[in-house]
Formats: structure tokens, sequence, C-alpha cells
């Protein structure tokens, strides 16, 4: 076990009685569903660190990740990696500074440019061919905007991608550090990478100056558990402490804490075997469905990332949706996420060989009941320069007006008072201050008619628009 779940545990097997919060008060047998947790739940006690000034155990905890992922230092998220963005980005920017980041980013980027009143430049990666969604972020088109704008503070993307595409982020900070610029990495479905030899390395080895992870989105930790590093000299580590501990809760769970130690010293001590294990099933997945006849399971040329497998129904006669729904309901398997064309599941090396199989076996059965020729595809051009509408007031003075809700149809032409999302993975098609065009309207149309998780949407079929 970790260390610090150890001493949670030495805790509750003491004499020590708490006169202090939580206010279960470590009654394990007080006859709650969820008591099971409450004699190692704590808050800041002596012998216990704080995470906001840490310098004992919680210290120890850090450097022992950072040792894994040899970064310049490492720090505990509890507020998953939504406040690590926050934080980094506020750290490197100023007030109305402008930043560069790619279009397909987390809604988490967006919050930090309200937050920090930023201006934001866009990158559109291109599209994968044949496959609706988002490529690489290209170090070309980087360099040629830093090279336009010599007011940009910092460049932001996200390698891998939801759909699991790598960017050359070595190349990246190269160019971005020539400009004077800082480079933040979501990696916030890559915290795998680099643990082993048989993994890609990633932006920590590639050189960004800040690199944010979920260590629950494929490694085991639970829910809501992330890490921050930090390189280099380009940012100021005072202050983004300080933008942490404005971002974390001043009460963070030591559960959580525990979870992210001992998932770092299960890795530590397991990780290439926990490499093996996913390499193994990846490719057992690729390798048994090269010969289907109507899906399509793209190989590591396009879906980089061995933890991604996207399901494309692009040539078939059903929808993602429809794909999404049949592997839940007819053959028990939990997707991660459907889009227009495909469906994407996450696999780590905590899976199973059984569960493997039983998703090599769904895929087969599906693809012998489907034919080819779908009469109507969703175009998916949320991310296309031809459909990003262009900014007429600020994120921030937009999303601060008075707005009215009208249906979508009257909002051709006026300026978004609000986000529309697809949830997951919460890129905006359209951001507040921007201008409503008519392939948006058709984009969300479809996207609705489609059965996608499309928030900012009333449920009467409005969108919000400034006054």
């Amino acid at each position: 076990m970790g260390q610090l779940w150890d001493k949670l545990g030495d805790l509750s097997r003491s004499n020590m009685y708490p006169y202090h919060m939580p206010g279960h008060k470590r009654n394990a047998g007080c006859g709650m569903d969820t008591a099971l947790f409450f004699d190692h739940d704590i808050t800041e006690i002596d012998d216990f660190d704080n995470l906001h000034d840490a310098r004992d155990i919680i210290m120890d905890c850090q450097n022992r990740a950072n040792a894994l992922y040899k970064a310049g230092e490492t720090y505990f998220l509890v507020n998953g990696s939504t406040c690590g963005v926050l934080s980094a980005i506020s750290a490197v920017t100023g007030d109305g500074d402008t930043i560069l980041t790619a279009r397909n980013c987390h809604k988490s980027l967006y919050h930090a440019a309200y937050l920090r009143n930023l201006k934001l430049e866009y990158l559109y990666p291109q599209r994968i061919s044949g496959y609706d969604f988002c490529g690489a972020v290209k170090p070309e088109d980087i360099d040629a905007a830093l090279k336009a704008g010599t007011s940009i503070k910092a460049v932001f993307i996200t390698s891998p991608t939801y759909e699991g595409v790598y960017s050359d982020v070595r190349a990246i900070a190269d160019i971005a550090h020539s400009y004077g610029a800082a480079l933040i990495v979501d990696e916030a479905h890559g915290a795998h990478l680099g643990i082993s030899d048989r993994i890609s390395e990633g932006a920590i080895e590639g050189g960004a100056d800040i690199v944010i992870h979920s260590l629950h989105k494929t490694l085991p930790s639970i829910t809501q558990t992330a890490l921050l590093h930090v390189n280099g000299t380009i940012v100021d580590r005072d202050r983004l402490k300080r933008f942490l501990r404005i971002y974390q809760t001043s009460s963070p769970s030591y559960l959580m804490m525990a979870s992210i130690d001992d998932c770092i010293t299960y890795m530590t001590a397991n990780g290439n075997l926990w490499a093996d294990s996913l390499m193994s099933y990846h490719d057992k997945i690729i390798d048994a469905t090269r010969q289907l006849q109507h899906l399509e399971i793209p190989d590591d040329k396009i879906v980089n990332d061995p933890c991604k497998v996207v399901i494309s129904c692009r040539n078939t006669s059903i929808s993602g949706s429809q794909l999404y729904d049949l592997l839940r309901t007819r053959y028990a398997l939990q997707p991660e996420m459907a889009c227009e064309t495909y469906v994407l599941m996450i696999i780590t090396g905590m899976d199973t060989i059984e569960g493997i199989d039983r998703l090599i076996e769904a895929v087969e059965d599906i693809d012998r009941r489907l034919g080819f020729a779908r009469d109507t595809r969703l175009k998916n051009d949320t991310l296309s320069t031809d459909t990003v509408p262009k900014a007429i007031k600020t994120l921030r003075d937009a999303w601060d007006s008075g707005f009215e809700e009208v249906i979508l149809e009257s909002a051709v032409g006026r300026i978004a008072g609000d986000f529309v999302n697809l949830y997951p993975p919460g890129i905006p098609i359209i951001v507040p201050g921007e201008e409503i065009s008519q392939d948006i309207v058709s984009t969300i149309r479809d996207s609705l008619s489609k059965g996608l998780n499309v928030q900012g949407i009333s449920e009467t079929g409005k969108i919000r628009v400034i006054t």
C-alpha cells in the first residue's frame, strides 16, 4: 500500500479520539452504507501534513510521484485536472493576455480564459482522413501563429486527444520556447505515458513547461485524482502554488490523496507489467478485428494511444449512438462515449482478458449483422475553419452580459451568451461572444437529432444569446 494509506490505517487503529472534523468522527460502525470509508477519512491534523503547505508526508508522496514521472516538481490535485488547467493558465498569464490554443480543448481552458479575461487565438487541428475526429496539432501551425502574434504568452494543447491522437510535443515545445512562450499540455488522458519503454514518452519528457495528468482516467486511482507537473524556469512556481491554493479545496480529501499515493506506489513497482498487459490487450483487439466487414477499428497509426479503442461505424447503416446503445443493452459493455460515427472504448492494464474477449466477440457479432450504406450521416464540422464562428465580444464580456433564450433557427447572426458543448469530452461548438452562423445551428440541430449529449441547449430547444 501507499505510505499515506498506511498512516491513515495506523490512526484508525490507534486510541486517538477525534474532536475535529469531519462530522462522521471516523465512526465506521454507525450503520451507514458508506461508513466503510470513515475510519480513513480525516482533515489536516497533526502528523498528517497540509496539501497547501506540504512539508512532511504529503511532500514525500509528491516526491515519489515526481520520481516516477521525472518532472521538475509534482503536485497532487484533488479537484481533478480541471483545477490543474485553471492553475496552469492563471500562473502564466495576466489579465487580458493572449493564449494560443487548439480549438478542440476541454471546456476548463475556456473557463480559465473567462476567469483571467484572456484573448484566445485558435489552432485548428486537421481531421483524420475518413474519420470524424481531430488529428494532431501541427508544429508549423504553432510556429506561424507565434510569428504573427508576438503578444502570445502561452500555448495550450491537448495530447493525447480524447480519441487518442498524439501531437509532437517535443517539436512544439522547442517552437514555443523560441518565442518565449510557455507550453501547457493537457495530458489528462495520458498519465500512463512514459511509465514503460513499451509506451511512448509523454509531454514531460517532451519539454512542456506544465503537464496535467488525470490519474483516474487510465491508471488505478479513484475519480477526481490528478497531478500537475512543472518543468524548467519559464513558470513562476510561487505564482503557480498561489493559484493551486485558490482553485483547490481548502479541505482536501485524504482518501483521494491516499489513492494518488497508492497508485504511484503501484505503478512504480508494476508499471512494466501494467504496460505489458495494456499492450497485449490492445494488440489482441486490433489483430482480432482486422477482418471486420463493416465496422472499423483504426490501428495505432491513426489512434496512437493504446488505451483508446475507436469503433467506427462510418460506412454502416447505424450511427455511433445506436452502436453505443447496442454495446450497452445487448452485450453489457459500457462505452466511454458515442459520437456521430464512432464509439470510444477505454482499455488499461487493469482490464481482464475475459473483458477484452467479450468486446471482441461483441464487435464481431455486430459486424456480422450489419450492412453498408447509411443514407444520411451527420457531417461533423464542429472544428473546421469554415464553421467556427468569429468572436464579436470577449468571452468574459459575453458571459457576463444579459441574455435571452431563442429557438435555434432564430439565433443565426446573434452573439452566443453561453457555451454549447458536445459532452463528453466537453469541447465547445460555440463559445460566449461568438457569432452564431447557419452552419453552427445546423451542426447543433444534427447533433441533437442523433441523440448526442449536447449541453447548453434548453429542454425546449432554445439557445442563449446576449441581449
